[in-house]
Order: structure tokens, then C-alpha cells, then sequence
């Protein structure tokens, strides 16, 4: 019996029959007229105390447990994004970022300051002007902030131990390998049918993947193409581009990713960091690779121009 209905017969059994009304009125004025005015009065003190605990009760217990429903359709909501079972059906169009969020676990969103709504960076951000990244004899990989502990069954073959850790890797002689985030003597994995684009390595306990991309004025190694950075198309499983839309059909995807490797034209080691949109790329694997866009070009491991791309992007989602 605690809905605010039974609130009578609530205070009528915590009072335990105490009425205020004229008579109780009368014989407080008639004990305060016999007793010093000195002594402790007791009966308004009991009815005041009794009056307390019907409050603390109704405040406590009743009030609460009446307005319950109330409260609860009025609480903000601390779920940002719908929730699902890890490796479940996701509804079709869903973001590719929710989807990574519901396989990898929960990850803090970073992004440029004026970047649009969908705008979303998997790169893992600068901490004391450098990102957190492997060298691996020259070849630069920089953490992804999803997945936050990779699933081990995806490492492909060691690559070697980091050699040197140091918090300014630029300065380094390059030589073996060397990190400002991975801890000298842990081993270094290629990631399974993406080695040259991939690896991964514990950070901190958790199997982190680093994507590759530019560093330090340097980008491609030899006579390495845009194919040896990235996913094979085969690979490839969705996209998204920011206010392009999502390809949700993997032929599609694989279709686009084609034409991107086909057409891309190196342009320079730099990356364009005022890009504020970016293209998602989902693996067959579960993991997401990201690029930078900027207008008509992409970039990571150096920037690539390819008009074709976005033309045929635009046309895909028609």
C-alpha cells in the first residue's frame, strides 16, 4: 500500500489515530495553561515529530515509488547509439560507425572541430604533436581508436619486437622498428590478408590495429602504389562517405574500390588536415580502414586524386 490514493489511510495508521482538530486544539492550551512555561512541551513536540515522520515517509517511500513511472519517461538518456549484440544483423543503411561500435566495443569519437555531423575519425588523435604510430623501416602505421582489443584470431605473422620506443619517432634513425606508443619488446603482428595496410599490437593490454599512412614528409617506399596501402577490393564489404551516403551492397563496394586503385594519380606525401570529411571502408574481417577526403582526393598514405571515384560513388547511390 504505498500509491498516493491510500495516503489517508497511510497517515491515520502512522499517526496512530492523532486528529488535529478542535479538541486535540484545547487540550494543548489547557496543558501549556498548567505547566511552567520552562518544561519541554511534550504533546506538540510528539505531534510535530509524528507529522515529520508521515513526511519522511511519504518522501522516502511513497512519493517515489507513485511518481516512478513519471520520472522514468522524463530521464535523459545516457545511450547514444542503438545496441545490439556484437556480431548480430545490423539494419540496412546503418552507419558503418555504429556497426564498428557494436562489433569492437564502445570507442571515444574524435573529429575536426567543424566537421559535419556524420563526420567521423578512426585515426586515433596527436598527443604532444605527433600521432601515436609504428615505424616499420620507414613504412609508417598509425593507431586506429576501433577496435579498442582486436580479436587475436585476425593477426597474421610476427613482424618483428619494437626495437626503440621514443616520443619523438621523426627524430629516430629509422632503423628496425620503432613506436612512441607500443612498448620496446612487444611483437608486432601483420593483420591477415591486409599485410603492407595493416598491422597490430598490444597496447596497454589490448590488440590495437594501426592503419598505414604518411609520416614525416614520407609516404610510398619504392614502387609501391595506392594498392599496396590499402584493402583489396575483395576485401571490401561496405562504404561510407561523409554527406554521400553508405554502400551497403559488398559487388557495389568492390566495384568502387576498383575504381578508386585503378584511377587513383598520386599527387604528394601530404595530408590534407583541414579534410573534414572522410570515406569508411568495411573489411570482410570486421575492421574498419578510413581515408580523408578532400575535394576529388583521398588520402592516408599520401594523397591521391581520383575524380572517377567520387563519380562513380555519386551514381552508385542513386
Amino acid at each position: 500500500m504505498t500509491g498516493l490514493e491510500h495516503l489517508p489511510q497511510i497517515a491515520e495508521k502512522s499517526l496512530g489515530g492523532l486528529k488535529a482538530d478542535a479538541r486535540l486544539l484545547g487540550q494543548i492550551k489547557l496543558a501549556a495553561a498548567r505547566e511552567p512555561q520552562r518544561r519541554v512541551r511534550w504533546q506538540p513536540m510528539m505531534a510535530g515529530a509524528a507529522a515529520l515522520a508521515l513526511c519522511v515517509f511519504l518522501g522516502v517511500w511513497v512519493l517515489p515509488t507513485a511518481l516512478d513511472p513519471w520520472l522514468k519517461d522524463r530521464q535523459p538518456s545516457n545511450e547514444v547509439l542503438s545496441s545490439g549484440a556484437a556480431g548480430g544483423e545490423v539494419g540496412q543503411g546503418e552507419s558503418l560507425w555504429v556497426r564498428a561500435m557494436q562489433a569492437n566495443g564502445g570507442v571515444s569519437v574524435s573529429g575536426a572541430a567543424d566537421a559535419p555531423a556524420t563526420y567521423r575519425n578512426l585515426f586515433a588523435p596527436e598527443r604532444s604533436g605527433n600521432f601515436p604510430l609504428v615505424l616499420i623501416n620507414g613504412a609508417a602505421y598509425r593507431m586506429l581508436i576501433s577496435p579498442t582489443n582486436m580479436k587475436d584470431g585476425l593477426l597474421g605473422k610476427s613482424i618483428g619486437e619494437v626495437t626503440e620506443y621514443t616520443l619523438e619517432p621523426a627524430l629516430s634513425t629509422g632503423d628496425g622498428v620503432v613506436s612512441n606508443i607500443v612498448s620496446a619488446g612487444e611483437t608486432i603482428y601483420a593483420v591477415q590478408g591486409l599485410e603492407g595496410s595493416m598491422i597490430a599490437a598490444y597496447v596497454k593490454g589490448g590488440l590495437r590495429a594501426f592503419q598505414r599512412v604518411s609520416f614525416a614528409g614520407a609516404s610510398l617506399l619504392g614502387s609501391e602504389t595506392l594498392a599496396d596501402t590499402l584493402a583489396g577490393a575483395a576485401h571490401v564489404t561496405a562504404m561510407e562517405l561523409t554527406d554521400g551516403g553508405i554502400i551497403d551492397d559488398a559487388a557495389a563496394a568492390q566495384a568502387l574500390m576498383q575504381v578508386l586503385l585503378d584511377n587513383a594519380v598520386y599527387e604528394s606525401a601530404a595530408v590534407g588536415s583541414g579534410d573534414t570529411r572522410s570515406l569508411l571502408i568495411a573489411l570482410d574481417n570486421g575492421l574498419l580502414m578510413q581515408l580523408m577526403v578532400g575535394d576529388d582526393t583521398v588520402s592516408a598514405c599520401g594523397t591521391w586524386s581520383c575524380p572517377e571515384f567520387f563519380e562513380a560513388y555519386a551514381a552508385a547511390i542513386q
